[in-house]
C-alpha cells in the first residue's frame, strides 16, 4: 500500500525527533519497509546537503564550559547573545517544525544546567560566574535596575488607572482581571500567545455574546443592579 504525502510528512516529523520505527509505524500506520525507505532517503538528503555540517554540533561540553566561564567570570559578566557562539558549537541548530526557521537545538532545561556547571567550574577555580540580563547596562547597573523598578511601579498605576476607567463604565467584572487582560493586549510577550490571536478571539467571543444579548445590550447604566460580586474580585488576589 502506498503511503499518503501526510504520512510521509508525519513519518519524516518522527525520524528527526528520534522516533524508533516500530513507534512510527504503529503511529503512522505505515509499514516498516516504508519507514527505513524514508529514513534512508533522509540520511541521502543530508548527505548531500552542503549546511548539514553546518548545524551539527562542533564544540564538546568541556570545551564550552570552559569557554562560557571564561566570558562569565570577566568584570562585566556575560549576556546570552554573548554566548550564543558558544551555545551553536555545543547544541547544533535545527529547523522550526512550525515556521522552518533554524534556531538553537537546545531547550531551557540545557541551558540552565550549562549554567549550573560554568558556576561550579568558576567556583573550582576560586571565581564566580555572572550571567546578566539582555536589558541591563554595564554602565551604572544599580541606577538602572532601580529606575526600572521605579518605572515599572509608574506602569502599574498607570495599568489600575486604565483598569478602574474600564470598571466604571463596566462594573460587571473584576479588576485584577481587567489588569491581567490589559498587560497581555499591551505587551507581546506578556503570554505565548500571540497578541493577534488573543485580539481576534476576544472579538469573536464579543461579538457572539452581542448576538445572543441582542443590540439593545450596551453600557449600564449608573444606578442599574449589578451582578457584580466585590468577594469574587478578593479571590484574584
Amino acid at each position: 500500500m502506498t503511503i499518503t504525502v501526510e504520512q510521509e510528512q508525519e513519518i519524516r516529523r518522527l525520524l528527526a525527533a528520534n522516533a524508533s520505527e516500530r513507534d512510527i509505524q504503529d503511529s503512522v500506520g505505515a509499514s516498516r519497509r516504508q519507514v527505513r525507505n524514508i529514513k534512508n532517503l533522509m540520511s541521502k538528503e543530508e548527505d548531500h546537503n552542503p549546511l548539514a555540517s553546518d548545524l551539527g554540533r562542533t564544540m564538546t561540553r568541556a570545551a564550552a564550559i570552559k569557554a562560557v566561564a571564561a566570558l562569565s567570570t570577566r568584570p562585566e559578566g556575560v549576556r546570552h547573545s554573548e554566548m550564543w557562539p558558544t551555545l551553536r558549537a555545543l547544541f547544533g541548530m535545527c529547523k522550526n517544525d512550525k515556521t522552518g526557521v533554524l534556531k538553537l537545538s537546545m531547550t531551557d532545561d540545557q541551558l540552565r544546567y550549562l549554567k549550573k556547571q560554568t558556576s561550579e567550574a568558576a567556583k573550582a577555580q576560586g571565581k564566580e560566574a555572572l550571567f546578566i540580563p539582555e536589558w541591563l547596562p554595564r554602565q551604572a547597573p544599580v541606577a538602572a535596575n532601580d529606575m526600572l523598578v521605579m518605572l515599572a511601579g509608574h506602569l502599574q498605576d498607570r495599568a489600575q488607572e486604565y483598569a478602574s476607567e474600564f470598571m466604571s463604565c463596566f462594573p460587571d467584572t473584576s479588576s485584577k482581571l481587567v489588569s491581567n487582560e490589559l498587560v497581555c493586549l499591551a505587551f507581546a510577550k506578556a503570554t505565548p500567545e500571540p497578541v493577534e490571536t488573543r485580539c481576534r478571539r476576544n472579538a469573536a467571543t464579543a461579538q457572539a455574546l452581542q448576538r445572543r444579548l441582542g443590540h439593545c445590550a450596551g453600557y449600564q447604566v449608573i444606578n442599574e443592579p449589578s451582578l457584580f460580586v466585590p468577594e469574587f474580585d478578593q479571590l484574584c488576589i
